[in-house]
């Protein structure tokens, strides 16, 4: 990692900085919270409301609101996005941790103004004056870093600075484990809605952005808080300031960072952008669709949740939004009031959210990936900004560029205010005060702990320049410099020396990076191209494997079906012996029973030819005496006579 140690302003360009501070009235100073509108180009001419105007809309919509009059609701972000979430976190020497964001309109509404949110519209940006590295509250502890927008806090555009450092909602908290926190886009790693109360617990440290000497800063925290593997991965910005948005450049390779912070004064007279609507198409609104996991109120939070905000109507969640900032034990009252009365509601929110997170998941997913063409274009776009805004410095100009001016700078007009009315200074009081702002001083305010201790203090105005009248009596010849303005030139130039031989190396090594990445593309290319083809060779394996497969199956399907048709043949052909048989059989006992019908009707024939004969030969014959029957045997009976009933004739033998 490459450590830029070098101050953004030399003592040259110190003195004229102090020089024209030093005309600004005491109390103008030390008003902090009454305009920090100073953009870096100094003597510029001063903006108004309409380049954000401008500037935005073909990225978004206007949308007139009944409380902060116009505000900005981006198009096309994709599902579950939330501000301050596709991006990372750079540190810079000039503004300590900085948010860097490819999206087209984060130069504006990550760095002016204030993110709300409503089910009505969305996400939602309020248009602000007030420049910041960026307008989030922090939390850290437990290896985990998390990060919010600052709601808008009373009605109207987010002028100044803010009287409290809350997030809109409690969905609007990024977290991050904190090996996480150098990868260059965040998105991929951030910690699940509904885990946001679990990472909260974890973090009770917590920091918000503060005023240091004419600018917002963002130096609660700095390298230190984090393991040296990570430090090594963290990255270093040195800031340039550029003239226009179409100017505003990331770059890698000589770890610079080009930011566009115009002054802004929004006056008295505010008129409504050129196009705008009064209501947002549901299509067109980027809602929170997962929500926290649990009710209970989580210390630091002071935000609701979006699952009780959907069950509310509009002019009740206007109400809870204006407790909430005037009143804030009414409104803790209210919700948690709301939350039992809602009970049932909420449980059907969150179960519904729970049986679509892995579709939010799997579109979410789909929505970064669509995006991270347009990053990467962008990426190069930006190098080459990158290129020319360095080609184009002059020789010993410091990053910050040729204006006196920084953003955030304190208010030049004289009988400035010292604040708005009724607005307290809601500032950390210091190590005395909330728990996690540590005291920055003595020495520079949020100094990375790699950088020098002794950076050179701004001197004085300078003497003999144009406009500090003519030199007084026993005043040293301005044609011939004193020997500490020899002194001062000379390290001058040895700082420009070392420098110029700082950004050599600087250069070499991000050659030698370049050439290194562009060796690992092409390795990765390789791979991939020989990855490619083994899985054409495994396709097409695959495809005659499931050829051979099919001739297989085709060959086993005809095998049994003529195994079928040679199995019925059998079984027809068996059926048709057994019924042969069967006819067979038939026609056997069939001529049995003819023949045994003959001979049965043989001896009937006989036997009445023998019945004939008997009836023609007994008259003829003498009638028999029959014999009592005996007394001594009385088991014996007498003969039955071979007749039937008397006076019939006899029954031939076996007709009985």
């Amino acid at each position: 990692m490459l450590r830029l140690k070098r101050p953004i302003l030399v003592a040259g360009l110190g003195a004229s900085l102090l020089a024209g501070v030093a005309t600004i009235p005491a109390y103008a100073q030390n008003a902090p919270f009454q305009l920090a509108q100073a953009g870096p180009q100094g003597g510029g001419a001063t903006m108004d409301v309409n380049l954000f105007y401008d500037q935005l809309g073909q990225y978004g919509t206007w949308v007139q609101h009944p409380d902060y009059q116009y505000v900005f609701i981006p198009s096309d972000v994709g599902a579950g996005w939330r501000p301050y979430q596709e991006g990372r976190w750079v540190w810079t020497d000039a503004y300590g941790w900085y948010w860097e964001s490819y999206e087209p309109f984060g130069w504006a509404t990550y760095h002016y103004g204030r993110w709300g949110y409503d089910p009505a519209y969305g996400w939602f940006w309020v248009p602000g004056d007030t420049w910041a590295p960026a307008w989030v509250t922090w939390r850290r502890g437990g290896g985990k870093t998390g990060w919010a927008p600052v709601a808008p806090d009373r009605p109207g555009y987010a002028v100044g600075r803010p009287a409290h450092y809350a997030p809109p909602v409690a969905e609007s908290w990024v977290f991050v484990e904190d090996r996480y926190i150098a990868e260059e886009n965040l998105a991929v790693h951030v910690a699940p809605i509904p885990q946001i109360n679990i990472f909260l617990q974890a973090a009770p440290d917590y920091y918000e952005p503060s005023w240091d000497d004419g600018f917002y800063v963002n130096r609660g925290f700095g390298y230190s808080v984090y393991d040296a593997p990570i430090r090594e991965r963290l990255v270093s910005r040195e800031v340039y300031y550029v003239d226009r948005r179409d100017d505003v450049f990331y770059d890698g390779r000589s770890n610079s960072l080009g930011i566009f912070a115009p002054r802004l004064d929004f006056g008295d007279r505010r008129g409504p952008p050129p196009r705008y609507v009064r209501e947002v198409e549901p299509d067109r609104r980027a809602l929170i669709r997962q929500y926290v996991r649990e009710d209970r109120d989580v210390p630091g939070v002071f935000a609701p949740s979006v699952a009780l905000l959907n069950l509310l109507q509009p002019d009740r969640r206007r109400e809870l939004r204006d407790q909430r900032f005037n009143d804030p034990d009414r409104y803790r009252r209210e919700v948690r009031d709301l939350q039992r009365e809602r009970a049932d509601g909420l449980r059907d929110e969150r179960r519904q959210a729970d049986a679509r997170a892995d579709a939010m998941q799997r579109a979410q997913r789909e929505a970064l990936e669509k995006r991270r063409a347009t990053f990467e274009r962008m990426q190069v776009e930006q190098r080459a900004r990158a290129e020319r805004a360095i080609k184009a410095r002059p020789a010993g100009l410091p990053p910050g560029g040729t204006g006196a001016g920084r953003p955030g700078g304190p208010d030049p007009r004289p009988g400035a205010p010292n604040g708005r009315p009724g607005m307290p200074d809601q500032r950390p009081a210091g190590p005395d005060g909330r728990p996690g702002m540590t005291d920055q001083r003595p020495g520079t305010p949020g100094q990375r702990p790699d950088a020098p201790a002794n950076t050179p203090a701004r001197p004085g105005p300078a003497q003999g320049q144009a406009g500090d009248g003519p030199a007084g009596p026993g005043a040293p010849d301005a044609a011939r410099p004193s020997a500490k303005e020899r002194e001062r030139a000379q390290q001058e130039q040895r700082q420009q020396e070392r420098a110029q031989q700082r950004d050599l190396k600087l250069q070499q090594n991000q050659q030698k990076q370049e050439a290194q990445k562009e060796q690992q593309r092409a390795r990765q290319q390789q791979n991939q191209q020989k990855q490619e083809e083994v899985q054409k060779q495994r396709e097409v394996q695959r495809q005659q494997n499931l050829e051979k497969q099919g001739a297989q199956q085709e060959q086993q399907r005809a095998k049994q079906q003529e195994r079928q048709q040679q199995n019925q043949q059998k079984r027809d052909a068996q059926e048709q012996q057994q019924r042969a048989r069967q006819q067979e059989r038939q026609q056997k006992q069939g001529a049995q029973q003819e023949q045994q019908r003959a001979r049965q009707q043989q001896r009937q024939e006989q036997r009445q030819e023998q019945v004939q004969q008997q009836r023609q030969q007994k008259p003829a014959a003498e009638p028999r005496q029959q014999r009592p029957p005996q007394q001594g045997n009385p088991q014996q009976r007498p003969p039955r006579p071979q007749g039937g009933a008397p006076g019939q004739p006899p029954l031939p033998p076996g007709a009985e």
